[in-house]
């Protein structure tokens, strides 16, 4: 203890480069919390999109469906999940499950007098999703019933971008064309309820929304493409997933569990690309920290070099004189990481009251609000990366220190 009191007052010799070591640590914590609460508010934000956009946390599909990449993507447009009624309801009996939304999903074609588009339709039941916190974001008209729509009544959303390229809007009546289970074309009418968006223009371009009794009569089948789970905690996925298996594991035709990031691969490849610029950046933080204390370090040590041969000569060790070096740099590492932290969380709250909006990604719609998101845990780490970092800086002042020769540290000028 002694050690480290004398190492904080050699620190308070020197205050002007002493402060300037500990706005430097203090720089390189608030700029690993602003990185930190910058890529965890983008994962969070994009994963909640994902999941909330209607993928949900889990679906349910016929084994025989599921592709190598689990994208629902690639899976065949004709409906092959039957007897779906049942396990819908042994799966909404499992805890945590809010909700199991039966899914239709094929592709067609969609017109309005001599304008056609392509079309991918999503089909499902209105107010489960609504139980799931599914967000279907409605830009004009209403949302789609919540009751199954009678035959001739059927009704439809559409992605803001096709309303535009079909020139159509609320109350407008538009033909759907779509083939059959049994390879036949079939034509649905229906009227334009709302139109909505994605957030991303390709999306909206071809999106279209629609009951899943409208969708089972176009296609003329009772079956549907999948199950769609939505939990109340998005971190008992696994859980969930484990006992929906062990549910149904005994069940013919066999069904597969998949979770939203199997479904969703692109998050995946956001995530990886987010964290190399995140250890690129934090490396370069790192670099920084260290050759800048390890310079203040270096120049405490030279200036003392009389006195450390003092002290070696009057038989204080040299593991003792090292540990004295060692604590000057772990103090700047705790009060630079302490004062960085605290200036962290102001920044944070401060960005966070300005409510600033960051321009929209390639292919998006509208812009993002810049939330950082930060967790106690953030403030520890960077504490203790500090004190790491600083531990590395006072290697080579530390090495110097520990070298030096009685008599001629006794002869330095």
């Amino acid at each position: 203890m002694k050690f480290a009191v004398i190492a904080l007052r050699n620190l308070a010799r020197n205050r002007r480069r002493t402060l300037l070591s500990l706005l430097i640590v203090a720089a390189g914590t608030i700029g690993t919390l602003l990185t930190t609460g910058f890529i965890r508010f983008s994962f969070e934000g994009l994963r909640e999109a994902i999941i909330h956009g209607g993928i949900g946390h889990l679906e349910v599909v016929p084994r025989s469906d599921l592709t190598a990449s689990g994208s629902s993507a690639e899976r065949p447009g004709i409906p092959g999940m039957a007897g779906w009624q049942d396990v819908q309801s042994d799966i909404e009996a499992l805890p945590h499950v809010l909700a199991a939304g039966a899914l239709v999903q094929f592709t067609g074609m969609i017109s309005k007098g001599e304008r056609t588009a392509a079309i991918l339709a999503v089909a499902d039941e209105p107010e489960r999703a609504r139980r799931m916190r599914f967000e279907v974001r409605v830009r004009e008209g209403a949302g789609l019933p919540d009751a199954p729509p009678s035959e001739g009544e059927d009704t439809v959303l559409l992605g803001a971008v096709l309303a535009r390229n079909l020139d159509a809007g609320p109350g407008d009546l538009l033909t759907l064309l779509g083939i059959t289970t049994d390879g036949t074309l079939n034509a649905l009418d229906l009227r334009v309820t709302g139109l909505t968006t994605t957030g991303l223009q390709d999306v909206d371009a071809r999106i279209v929304r629609m009951h899943l009794a409208s969708a089972q009569r176009l296609l003329g089948t009772e079956n549907v493409t999948a199950l769609v789970i939505g939990l109340d905690d998005t971190s008992r996925t696994a859980e969930v997933r484990g006992a929906l298996e062990r549910c149904l594991g005994g069940r013919e035709p066999s069904l597969a569990v998949v979770d939203w990031k199997t479904r969703a691969p692109f998050y995946g490849q956001v995530e990886s690309l987010y964290l190399g610029i995140f250890w690129f950046l934090g490396s370069v933080i790192f670099v920084l920290v260290c050759l800048s204390t390890s310079n203040t370090l270096m120049m405490s040590v030279m200036e003392r070099v009389r006195e450390i041969g003092t002290l070696l000569a009057v038989g204080t060790s040299r593991a003792q004189v090292a540990a004295i070096v060692m604590f000057e740099a772990l103090w700047l590492g705790l009060l630079g990481a302490l004062a960085g932290d605290l200036l962290g969380i102001a920044i944070v709250v401060a960005i966070n009251a300005l409510r600033i909006q960051m321009p929209p990604p390639p292919g998006a719609t509208g812009g993002i609000e810049l939330h950082l998101a930060t967790a106690p845990g953030d403030f520890a780490a960077t504490l203790a990366l500090m004190l790491v970092i600083l531990g590395i800086a006072a290697a080579v002042p530390v090495g110097i220190a520990v070298r030096l020769r009685i008599a001629e540290a006794l002869r330095h000028v």
